[in-house]
């Protein structure tokens, strides 16, 4: 929350399985991390980071590799939140052999930053009277140069780099409806950006920054079985390090506990308070007693999980909209 755009200093890729690597780029206390994976036909690119990202780390990190940009054969944008879509404009320079693409539900909201306002962004107003930080609205929108893609990344694509060198595309969604994760079976790697969150977005140092962002519940719980299922021997993300085995198994572990115990405190929360919350005093009470975060500046990001798992209790009969206060809806236990 109130990072900046990349910095300059190249740092070199780290070479973290057989041809896949992995680029860190700064994002304020925080860092992004994209990847390249590279086989004798071609290579992918991981996520574009913010506008600036490909030129200030990705095009120096290929050049460190002995690739070059007409090497670059594909791009997947995993999903449409601006630290990974917003250097969509500099891939579409870049890499002029590409073709760009993301998960079917997030195309849209990457081609068309509005659209990513209303629906991602500032996707809380209509329903829960709530809206993002202006300042963090501005660097939304100060870090992200969107463009059209050139398609969808599809669950089960296959995507060949030559020499056996084949990865699979995922549908993981859960953090957003199209977010997509890439499997490199011959590293046993999956990549999987911000489709699992453990319990905290952590910064760089490893201590927590804010609340893990997923926004539906069911989805995500799917996603978390889904790489379980999987099992691979490293686990990729955008913002924590490298996770071996033991570690990868944890990590998908904590994710599921930690869904498992805001969907506890959001019921107990509602049934606390028989004559109903808004729901900015939802993310009030909650952010103090969800997590290890700081609570200020973080309710913008317990926002995503805590509408998904008040969307969750409705359906399943376990909360409902019982009026409004001051044009607010007002919720509570059914």
């Amino acid at each position: 929350m109130g990072e900046r755009t990349p910095q300059t200093d190249a740092v070199a890729p780290v070479e973290v399985a057989s041809g896949v690597h992995r680029i860190d780029s700064p994002l304020g206390e925080r860092f992004t991390s994209l990847y390249l994976v590279a086989g004798p036909a071609g290579v992918l690119l991981y996520d574009t980071g913010v506008d600036g990202t490909i030129p200030a780390h990705v095009l120096p990190a290929l050049g460190m590799l002995g690739r070059t940009a007409d090497e670059v054969t594909a791009v997947v944008v995993s999903h449409c939140d601006v630290d990974h879509f917003g250097g969509v404009a500099d891939a579409r320079e870049a890499f002029a052999n590409a073709r760009i693409v993301a998960g079917a539900d997030d195309v849209p909201l990457i081609e068309d930053y509005d659209r990513y306002l209303t629906e991602r962004a500032r996707g809380f107003v209509a329903d829960y009277g709530w809206d993002e930080d202006p300042a963090v609205l501005a660097w939304c929108r100060s870090v992200t140069r969107e463009g059209a893609l050139d398609g969808v990344a599809a669950d089960g694509e296959r995507i060949d780099l030559g020499a056996d060198r084949v990865i699979e595309v995922l549908s993981v969604p859960g953090h957003s409806h199209g977010h997509v994760a890439i499997d490199v079976p011959w590293a046993d790697a999956v990549l999987v950006g911000d489709a699992v969150l453990a319990d905290s977005v952590d910064l760089a140092d490893g201590t927590p920054a804010f609340p893990p962002t997923y926004r539906y519940v069911d989805d995500y719980l799917a996603t978390v079985a889904r790489l379980e299922g999987l099992d691979r021997g490293l686990l990729l993300t955008a913002h924590y390090p490298t996770m071996h085995t033991d570690a990868s198994r944890a990590f998908l572990a904590r994710s599921r506990e930690f869904v498992e115990r805001l969907d506890q405190l959001v019921t107990d929360a509602l049934t606390a308070a028989p004559a109903g919350s808004t729901f900015a005093e939802l993310l009030a009470h909650l952010n103090s007693v969800a997590g290890r975060w700081p609570v200020a500046g973080t309710e913008g990001a317990l926002a995503f999980p805590v509408a998904g798992h008040l969307e969750r209790l409705t359906g399943r009969g376990r909360a409902r909209r019982v009026g409004e206060r001051d044009g607010v809806a007002i919720w509570a236990a059914a």
